[in-house]
């Protein structure tokens, strides 16, 4: 039966092929959407982690995502925050979304001392810390992408900013400026977005100790432990569990419409040969069976190129995107892999059970 079924598709070449393309194109679909979406959740969860801090305090109801501008917090709360037992620095940082050569990036408003005493230590690589109000940090892929040097002018918030330095990508956001002269330009002078908390190491009480106890304390704030703060975006994302179930319809429905479609036509077009096969003693569960493995060869070879536009796509993205992050794990491959195959197998079905109910004599005056 292999050998028919290898037959079979080597035999109608340019529709097994536009098959195999179109179970790609889904296949690829889903990992592209889904790699680019929690690529950019886990970097920017990892950025965040890398800062060193143990905790982060938001306003309560403030968004995970800090591209997402949320409610401000008074500075002066930093203070009575490290008050709290287990608690040995605290950093207010604030944030804001600007617009870099037409790409949103999230900037930190920070002093580098208190930014620093919480572990947030950026390693520059050019350059040197800020001296002025009006000059910023960039990260290395920031820099890179733009082709930014020290030294050079960026327009932001109404006003120019001289690039005083560019640090090693990887640790919270990819501008920072100084926190006074943001609060300046948006009118929120004392005022924050979050905290970065640094808890004593090794020690009681535990991180989510400390945590709870700040949210008893300040039942305005919301804290959270960083090494957990992934689970806290993906969680308040709206729509993105939503949005993966239609991305993963979508290649299911694909590689099922795709498969129905050329096993339907195929069987129209072979009803004399089914003919001669149940002639010669061919069972229905024999037609069956190889109509079914016809679609899963085919739904293999589409798994195997969406695998390849995927990376295609992985490599344009690093090319032309550098500061898109996309993930793509073996897990998410199999599971994409499992609904083309389970697609074709559905859409193999009909046709399958169609041929098996051909009748031989009719089958055999077919034209």
């Amino acid at each position: 039966m292999t050998s028919l079924v290898w037959a079979n598709v080597r035999h109608r070449k340019t529709r097994s092929l536009l098959c195999v393309v179109a179970v790609g194109i889904g296949i690829a679909l889903l990992l592209v959407l889904s790699g680019l979406c929690r690529g950019m959740i886990a970097e920017s969860a990892q950025r965040m982690r890398n800062t060193g801090a143990s905790i982060i305090v938001q306003p309560r109801g403030a968004s995970g995502l800090l591209a997402f501008k949320g409610s401000s917090l008074p500075v002066k709360y930093g203070a009575e925050i490290e008050q709290i037992p287990g608690i040995t620095a605290a950093c207010p940082v604030l944030t804001w979304t600007t617009t870099i050569e037409k790409v949103i990036y999230v900037i930190y408003g920070v002093d580098l001392k208190s930014y620093e005493a919480v572990g947030g230590r950026l390693q520059i690589v050019e350059g040197r810390p800020w001296r002025d109000a009006h000059e910023l940090l960039l990260d290395t892929r920031l820099a890179s992408a733009n082709g930014y040097r020290v030294g050079d002018a960026i327009p932001l918030l109404g006003a120019r900013f001289t690039v005083a330095g560019i640090f090693k990508s990887g640790v919270g956001a990819r501008v920072y400026v100084p926190i006074e002269t943001l609060q300046t330009s948006l009118h929120l002078e004392g005022m924050c977005s979050l905290f970065f908390l640094k808890t004593k190491t090794g020690g009681e009480p535990a991180v989510k100790d400390i945590a709870a106890h700040i949210e008893r304390r300040f039942p305005a704030l919301r804290a959270n432990a960083l090494d957990r703060y992934e689970d806290v975006m993906v969680n308040e994302v709206t729509g993105l569990n939503e949005f993966f179930g239609v991305i993963t319809s979508t290649a299911l429905v694909i590689s099922f419409l795709v498969i129905l479609l050329t096993m339907y036509t195929t069987i129209i077009e072979r009803t004399r040969e089914i003919g001669i096969l149940r002639s010669l003693g061919s069972t229905r569960a024999y037609i069956i069976r190889m109509v079914i493995k016809e679609s899963v060869l085919l739904c293999v070879m589409g798994v195997a190129a969406g695998w390849a536009f995927t990376m295609l796509a992985h490599l344009w993205i690093a090319i032309y995107h550098p500061l898109l992050t996309m993930e793509i794990t073996a897990a998410g491959f199999l599971r994409a892999a499992a609904l083309g195959v389970a697609g074709g197998i559905l859409g193999a079905l009909y046709p399958g059970f169609r041929a098996a109910r051909i009748d031989p004599v009719e089958a055999l005056s077919y034209e």
